[in-house]
């Protein structure tokens, strides 16, 4: 029998999948972000099946928190990054100093990401009311973006148990409501999401009057 490989395109149209069609890496990052989002989803309605509130009848089963919670912080990530990148143009046309968008895309830090969000909204004139109870003014986004920055730094605290001083990542009998995790989290991503697909929209829309400016001199 003929060994298969990893990565063979023998398959048929049920089998096979296509990616990077788009080759438009910048606008990719919103529909990276928002499918790590749908699997981290998925992940979660099927960690509820199998326990019951508190998910402690099965201590092992607390383990497939990790994945979760990365994969949820990852979302977050790429949504940030997708609003900075794609709004980044919007800072120049009002003046404001450019984004250094290879540092947006080199850095894991979601304080720094944060603070270039805080850019974008500003110059877009946008308000921090995001549709959600638990993001009504700016100082929530702070508050639960610094709160899991603070305990995931470098994006590497759900994925691996110890850090690269050889210590624990996580502290010793960590616990936390996973339900309010989720919830409070899919509010910001399904915001970031809009977010970024209005700044693209909005930013057409002023390149055409900017367009239609000049050809009116």
């Amino acid at each position: 029998m003929k060994k298969r490989k990893l990565f063979s395109n023998v398959g048929g149209r049920d089998e096979n999948v296509i990616l990077n069609w788009i080759n438009a890496p910048i606008e990719d990052f919103s529909l990276y972000a928002e499918a790590y989002h749908k699997v981290a989803k998925a992940a979660f309605d099927e960690m509820k099946k199998i326990q019951d509130v508190g998910f402690h009848r099965v201590p092992i089963d607390d383990f497939l928190t990790f994945p979760i919670v990365y994969l949820y912080r990852h979302s977050l990530e790429l949504n940030l990054k997708a609003v900075i990148l794609t709004g980044a143009p919007m800072l120049e046309l009002k003046g404001n100093t450019k984004i250094n968008t290879g540092d947006i895309l080199k850095t894991h830090s979601l304080e720094k990401l944060a603070e270039k969000i805080e850019q974008i909204f500003s110059a877009y004139g946008w308000e921090w009311d995001l549709g959600t109870e638990h993001f009504t003014t700016l100082q929530d986004f702070r508050d639960i973006i610094i709160e899991l920055h603070n305990m995931d730094t470098k994006a590497t605290a759900f994925r691996y148990p110890l850090n690269n001083k050889g210590d624990a990542s996580l502290p010793k009998n960590f616990e936390f409501n996973i339900y309010d995790f989720c919830e409070i989290i899919d509010g910001l991503l399904y915001a970031l999401e809009g977010a970024a697909y209005g700044a693209h929209e909005e930013l057409q829309q002023t390149y055409e009057m900017i367009a239609e400016f000049y050809h009116d001199i």
